[in-house]
């Protein structure tokens, strides 16, 4: 379970759960959640090094830990980290902020919703319930059509025609 849920801040340390979350990162996680990945990563971009030293290494330290990669980077390489810190939170929403301390997750949200990049952003914000997003059914993609058996690509209807992909036969137009 997410420790964010409807504004309310679970405390994965056996703090007080449901306490208020900071506004801050309420809105860092909308933005998180909602933005344009190009965005996000313009912002992280920017942020990361206004960050404190300690807390760029807590946030590397976390992108490690929490999403298994990174150990090539040190803290000075912002532009890999903002990219590691957009595509981790999109991929498993919430894994990297749990991971975050309080205090290094509120600087991190300050400095990117006070950067350039993430003017604009926040339409939409007054009407968010705070959830985090269900995760997509991926599994219609699991095989992508291909009848192993066969060794072939299934001959499934398609909506622009009416016929499937067939071999040698190209797309239907």
């Amino acid at each position: 379970m997410s420790r964010f849920t409807l504004g309310k801040r679970h405390d994965p340390h056996g703090g007080a759960a449901g306490a208020p979350e900071d506004p801050m990162v309420r809105q860092y996680r909308y933005l998180l959640r909602t933005a344009p990945a190009d965005a996000l990563e313009a912002a992280h971009t920017e942020a990361l090094p206004l960050l404190s030293e300690g807390h760029r290494q807590t946030v590397l330290e976390t992108v490690r830990s929490s999403l298994l990669v990174g150990d090539h980077l040190t803290t000075g390489d912002h532009v890999r980290l903002a990219h590691l810190v957009t595509e981790g939170e999109r991929r498993t929403p919430g894994q990297l902020l749990a991971g975050l301390p309080e205090e290094v997750l509120q600087e991190l949200a300050t400095t990117v919703l006070e950067s350039e990049s993430s003017f604009g952003l926040l339409g939409g914000y007054a009407h968010w319930d705070g959830a985090e997003p269900q995760r997509a059914d991926e599994s219609a993609w699991a095989d992508g059509g291909f009848d192993p058996k066969a060794g072939r690509w299934d001959a499934r209807d398609d909506t622009r025609g009416g016929r499937g992909f067939e071999a040698g036969a190209g797309p239907s137009r």
